[in-house]
């Protein structure tokens, strides 16, 4: 084998055909954005931790070059609450429509009686793109953007309800 094709395209030093070690690069870059992190109880593959104050869950795999990023139970609603229920379900599909590539859901939990929402993001992160550190931020930055994208639309979705009720 030559040299270049022993070696990966850009800042990343690690021969071809090598697993990737994503859970390794991910700790290395929460670090390098002062973020504390730790590995869930119950699950290795997830790191839990804090940027900006928000608090998430990131899940990655050894060989595998992407990571999904998921915070969950962010929002809650009474099913006994119908109308909050519908709203939030228009919120959900006019802010996913709006902003592709952070994803917000939501499930049922029939035992709590309640309606969850969630967002959840799943993107390539591995060394040889430029600025890792930057493009990580910005995700991140996005994927709570659209938690604040939500709560507008939400309120938005509200208001004309409410004016509509009201003429």
């Amino acid at each position: 084998m030559e040299k270049d094709e022993q070696k990966v395209q850009g800042n990343n030093e690690q021969p071809q055909g090598q697993p990737v070690d994503t859970p390794a690069f991910v700790k290395k870059l929460l670090e390098q954005l002062g973020c504390q992190y730790e590995e869930a109880p119950n699950n290795p593959s997830e790191i839990l931790t804090t940027y900006q104050g928000e608090k998430f869950a990131i899940r990655s795999a050894k060989g595998y070059p992407f990571i999904r990023i998921h915070d969950m139970w962010w929002y809650t609603v009474d099913l006994d609450n119908l109308e909050e229920i519908v709203s939030v379900k228009k919120a959900i599909n006019e802010v996913n429509a709006a902003m592709p590539g952070f994803t917000i859901v939501f499930n049922m939990s029939e035992p709590d009686k309640m309606m969850g929402v969630h967002t959840m993001s799943e993107i390539l992160l591995i060394e040889p793109i430029p600025n890792t550190v930057g493009y990580f931020q910005h995700v991140l930055n996005g994927f709570f953007q659209q938690k604040k994208n939500f709560a507008q639309c939400l309120e938005a979705i509200k208001k004309a309800d409410s004016d509509e009720k009201g003429n």
